[in-house]
Parts: structure tokens; sequence; C-alpha cells
């Protein structure tokens, strides 16, 4: 005897934001379908069951927040920081709580989002990215400002200058301690910047941060240079759009890029990265940066595309279409740009592959 019954089937689709859907093996075997037709890549299986929101979550590692050198261990820990800096105070707690930190900070104003959570012998401040990824896009411009360590963008500097204070006072309660700063997204761009503050008093002794945006001109390249050379990792995974913009900034640190199936594709300082055993094939000079027209496409056929769905938030697929239109066929110098690659959960999922799990 044979019995029938339908099973509903929810899936929720999420930009801006880690995407909860993903498990390891899919995030690393996911394929791309590239339609130009349709101007969209397809990540089905990146979206697909509800159990990767805490996928790795017990793989957080306290003992390797002090590593003197690079270590994929603490590269997981702090990606997992900034994926949990999405989640609301509560969730933070919890998480923090359960990682073995002894205490924890949530702070929320004017839309910067960010939290610090320390152990005994070592601080992570972790940075919320954007929350819709279309529309940040589209208000995104290139007006930057001059500090004693560059010029950076005006944008990013405002959004950090919101928390610091708080934050300031917070690690007051911990001097001694290693600082550790993380965020993905618009969430890389301020721990950048919290690190250039912060350079002459608490000069954090790393940071990692992931899809992370171009933050300054040369001048801010070059500080961060002398300054955070060996302890600045900017992780990009495959053809992720936002490494890409703003266009006539630049990128510092060392390059960890991963291709779509998750191994090291190319990096910057790869001869010392090497030395660490990683085997990084060939050399990429830099992340491809957007030109200023192609931005300016980008970002008109952005509001296009809000003003035709009445003002509302972009979903990913329409982000996802403005996206290649405004690359083209050639994409950006031979890239084609991609929204999907810019997942959290990607992230974690390349960053614990190479964790060794």
């Amino acid at each position: 005897m044979s019995q029938e019954c339908t099973v509903p089937l929810h899936i929720r689709i999420s930009l801006g934001t880690p995407v909860p859907k993903a498990t390891a093996a899919a995030a690393l075997a996911v394929g791309k379908t590239r339609a130009l037709a349709t101007g969209r890549t397809t990540r089905d299986a990146a979206e697909s069951t509800e159990s990767a929101r805490d996928s790795y979550l017990d793989k957080f590692s306290i003992s390797s927040l002090t590593s003197r050198d690079f270590d994929w261990h603490a590269a997981l820990s702090l990606a997992l920081a900034a994926r949990l800096a999405y989640a609301n105070e509560e969730e933070v707690r919890r998480v923090t709580r359960g990682w073995g930190l002894g205490s924890c900070s949530f702070f929320d104003f004017d839309d910067t989002q960010c939290f610090l959570a320390s152990s005994q012998h070592a601080v992570v401040v972790s940075f919320r990215g954007t929350e819709n990824l279309g529309d940040w896009m589209s208000n995104l411009n290139v007006i930057g400002t001059t500090q004693s360590y560059g010029r950076v963008h005006r944008g990013f500097l405002g959004a950090f200058k919101v928390v610091e204070q708080q934050l300031l006072g917070e690690l007051a309660n911990h001097p001694g301690k290693k600082v550790l700063l993380t965020g993905h997204s618009l969430g890389g761009a301020l721990a950048l910047i919290a690190a250039a503050e912060w350079s002459d008093s608490i000069r954090p002794s790393w940071i990692h941060t992931f899809g992370q945006p171009a933050v300054g001109k040369k001048s801010f390249k070059d500080f961060l240079t002398a300054r955070y050379d060996e302890k600045y990792y900017r992780f990009v995974n495959d053809q992720d759009v936002v490494p890409m913009i703003p266009p006539l900034y630049r990128h510092a640190g060392e390059l960890i890029h991963y291709s779509e199936d998750g191994s090291l594709e190319n990096a910057l300082g790869s001869e010392e990265l090497e030395s660490l055993g990683i085997d990084f094939g060939t050399v990429n000079a830099d992340t491809p940066m957007m030109t200023e027209a192609e931005f300016d496409q980008l970002r008109a056929r952005l509001l296009l595309a809000r003003s035709q769905q009445g003002g509302a938030n972009l979903d990913k697929e329409s982000v996802e279409q403005a996206v290649l239109e405004s690359a083209g066929e050639e994409g950006v110098e031979g890239f084609l740009p991609s929204v999907s690659d810019h997942s959290m959960d990607l992230y974690v999922a390349k960053t614990a592959r190479h964790a060794g799990f």
C-alpha cells in the first residue's frame, strides 16, 4: 500500500546579509549558470537548506585569536564573527557566549551596527555590512576626505565615527588584550577605518575583511602597508562585485582570492603566503576595479530598477540583472561581476575548507 503527501517548500532569498540557506557542500560545489539574455546568475544550491545558519558555529577557536602568524582557524573564527554581526543583539550575545567569550557589547547607532566580544587574552570587534546591497550600491558615491592617514571614503569614515566613542569606552575595559577587527561588505570597510584611526593607540593585531569595497586612495594604501604589513588580510570570493567598487579607490592588504570551487586562485603577496604552504597559482596584480563610466552605468540601472518597483528595496534578482547588464558581455576587465559571490555564507564555507573542516 502506498500513501501520498504534500510537503510545503519555503525558500527565502536574502541580499546583503549572510545567505542562511547554504550548506558547506552545496556552497563549495555550486556551479554558475550565466544567462546574459536574462542577466542572472543562479546559485540555487547555496540557498536551499535550513541548516546553514549554524554551519561551523562550533568551529570558532578562541586560542587561534592570539596566533602570532596567519592562521586559517583564526580566519574562520573572524569570518564567523563577521557573519554574526548581521544578527540581532540577543542572537549575538547567545552565540558569543556559546563560543566561550566572557563578555559582549552590542552597538547599533544610525544604521551602523557592530559588536565587541572578549576572551581572556583577545578582543574581537565585528562590523555589520549593508542590509540591502542594491540600495547601498545605488546610493554609493566616490566622495573622499583627507585624514592624517590618507584620503578615504567620506561615507565609510562617517559611519565608523558614529560608534567610535562607544567602542573606545568598552575597549578601555580590556587593557593589554590583542584586538582583532573583522567585517563583511561595508563592515569590512568600517574595520579598515578603525584600524587606521587606532593605529597609534590600540594598534589592532589582525584585520580580516570579507567582500570589502575599496576604502581609500593610494595615500591610504601606502599607510596601511606601512602600519599593517602581514597583519591585514582581504578575502575576495570569486567574482564578487563589491570589491570592484567604488572606482578611483585602491585596495591594500594581503589578498586571499577564492575561486568558484573554493581553491585559492591568486593573491597579492603570494611569496610570503606560499611560505605557509599555500599554493596560489598565478599572481594577480589586484582586484579589478570598475571604471567611473561602468560604475555610473551600474548605479543608473539600479536606480531605474528601484523606480520600476515603486521605490521598494531591490530584490536579489534585480540587482544581479543590473550588475550583469552594466558589465556587458566582456565584463569588468575580463571578469563578470557577481552578486551571489558576495554571500557571507560562501566566504565562511570556503574559509572553513582551508581550516580543515
